[in-house]
C-alpha cells in the first residue's frame, strides 16, 4: 500500500507542472466565453464538418443542397465542403449519434487542453524547468492568438485547432523517439491544413535525432529498414484524402477550395505571386490613431504587424538565429534550420494567398507556424537572467493584447 502511494504522489508530482498550465487555459478560457458568449456547448452555425461526416453516414460525398451562409465548393453542380477532411474524420463517430448537431466545442476545448498538456511535457524534454515551461507554454497559448480560434469550433477556426495541438503532439512523439505516433499525428495535421507539409523534413530530422541519442549505432538505413511500419498512419491518411479528393473533384491534389465561388471570381485565382507585395506591406502594417477618439484603430479583417501582435515569434528566430551555430552537433544545427527554412516558405506562400485570414484578431493563418518555432525555442532559448526577463516583458504585453482585442473583436467587430 506505501508503494501504490508513493507512486500516486510521484504521478501527481509529475503531472503538476502539466495541470497548472491546463488549468490556467481553462480558466483563462472560460473568462473570455463569459466576456463574449463563446461557450463551448452553444451549438455551432458553421458546421460544415459535421454536415460532411453526416453526408458520409449517409452514402453521399457532396451536402446534398446549399447552405449560403458557408464556404461550399460547387463543382458540376454539387456543393461540397471544400476544407481537408481530417475534422470530419474526427467527427464521424460523434454524427453517428448526434447528426449534424455533433458536440464540437466540447471536442475543440479538449483537443486545446491536451495540447496544452503536452506542451509542457515537450518544454520539459527539450530541457526546460517546470517553471520555464509552463510559462512558455502559456505564452503560446495565450499570447499568439491562439485563443481566438480556440473560442469558437466555427469550420474556419475548428480545424486550426485542431492542427495547431496535432502538430504539438506530433513534435512531442518525436523528441520521445515514438516515430509511428509522430508521423501520424503530422498526417492527421496535414489533413486540417495541407501546408503543414513543408514541416517534414524538420519532424524527420527530430526524430532522427532523438532516436540517435539512445541508438548511436544504428545507421539512417538501418533505423529505416527495422521502423518501416512507422510509415503506416501516415500512408493510409494521405491515400484517403488522395481517394477522397479524386473521387469528389477528379484530381487527387484538389480539396476543393479552387471551385470556391470567392477564388472563381477573383482575377488571379486563389495563389498569385500578384497579392505577395500587398500582404507583405500587411504584415508590417501599424495601428492607426484616430484623433476623434484618441484611441489606436486595430484592424479586424486580414492582418497587421507580425511582430508586434505575435512576439513569441520574433523571440524564437532571434534565439534559433543567435544559437544556430553553436548549439550541440550537427544534427540539431539541421533542426533548427529546417524548422526557419520551412518557416519562411510557408510565410510567403500565405502571403501569395489572396486572402490572409479574413475577420479575425491578430494574424490567424500564421499560427500553423508556432509550434514549430515553439519547438525550436525551447532547443535553443539558453537560461540566461536578462533573456528571461524580456521574455517576461514580452509575454505581458503579448497576452494582454490578445485577451482585449479577442473580446474587442466578438463584441463590437463581429
Amino acid at each position: 500500500m506505501p508503494s501504490v502511494k508513493r507512486f500516486l504522489r510521484a504521478a501527481v508530482s509529475d503531472s503538476l507542472p502539466n495541470l497548472c498550465a491546463a488549468g490556467c487555459f481553462l480558466l483563462v478560457l472560460t473568462a473570455m466565453a463569459a466576456f463574449t458568449g463563446q461557450w463551448c456547448w452553444q451549438p455551432n452555425g458553421y458546421n460544415s464538418y459535421s454536415l460532411q461526416a453526416d453526408a458520409w453516414l449517409h452514402g453521399q460525398l457532396d451536402l446534398g443542397r446549399d447552405y449560403p451562409w458557408l464556404e461550399l465548393a460547387i463543382y458540376e453542380g454539387r456543393y461540397y465542403v471544400s476544407f481537408p477532411p481530417f475534422p470530419s474524420y474526427i467527427l464521424l463517430p460523434f454524427s453517428l449519434i448526434w447528426g449534424t448537431h455533433t458536440p464540437d466545442g466540447w471536442i475543440s476545448l479538449f483537443f486545446s487542453l491536451a495540447g496544452v498538456w503536452t506542451c509542457v511535457s515537450l518544454a520539459r524534454q527539450s530541457g526546460r524547468s517546470s517553471t520555464g515551461s509552463v510559462a512558455l507554454t502559456l505564452f503560446l497559448y495565450l499570447g499568439t492568438g491562439y485563443l481566438f480560434i480556440a473560442l469558437t469550433p466555427a469550420v474556419w477556426f475548428f480545424a486550426q485547432t485542431l492542427c495547431f495541438n496535432l502538430c504539438i503532439f506530433a513534435l512531442y512523439a518525436a523528441m520521445r523517439q515514438r516515430g509511428g505516433m509522430s508521423l501520424t499525428a503530422w498526417a492527421c495535421a496535414v489533413g486540417c491544413r495541407p501546408m503543414v507539409i513543408l514541416y517534414l523534413p524538420a519532424l524527420l530530422i527530430l526524430l532522427w535525432h532523438s532516436y540517435q541519442e539512445s541508438h548511436p549505432r544504428y545507421s539512417l538505413y538501418s533505423t529505416v529498414k527495422k521502423h518501416w511500419y512507422w510509415s503506416i498512419g501516415p500512408l493510409f491518411l494521405a491515400i484517403s484524402y488522395m481517394m477522397l479528393n479524386y473521387n469528389r473533384f477528379g484530381s487527387i491534389f484538389e480539396f476543393g477550395h479552387n471551385y470556391l465561388p470567392e477564388f472563381q471570381r477573383a482575377e488571379y485565382g486563389q495563389f498569385s505571386l500578384t497579392y505577395l507585395g500587398e500582404h507583405l506591406s500587411e504584415m508590417i502594417r501599424l495601428p492607426s490613431w484616430n484623433p476623434e477618439t484618441q484611441r489606436l484603430a486595430f484592424q479586424p479583417f486580414e492582418t497587421w504587424c507580425f511582430v508586434l501582435i505575435n512576439p513569441l515569434s520574433l523571440l524564437a528566430v532571434t534565439v534559433s538565429v543567435r544559437r544556430l551555430f553553436k548549439t550541440r552537433g550537427p544534427v540539431h544545427r539541421g533542426l533548427i534550420m529546417a524548422i526557419l527554412a520551412s518557416s519562411m516558405v510557408y510565410a510567403l506562400f500565405l502571403c501569395c494567398h489572396r486572402t490572409l485570414g479574413g475577420w479575425q484578431f491578430g494574424n490567424r493563418y500564421f499560427k500553423d507556424i508556432m509550434p514549430f518555432l515553439f519547438c525550436a525555442l525551447c532547443l535553443t532559448m539558453p537560461d540566461n537572467r536578462h533573456l528571461r526577463s524580456i521574455s517576461t516583458v514580452l509575454f505581458a504585453w503579448s497576452v494582454s493584447l490578445h485577451l482585449l482585442g479577442t473580446v474587442i473583436t466578438w463584441n463590437y467587430w463581429w
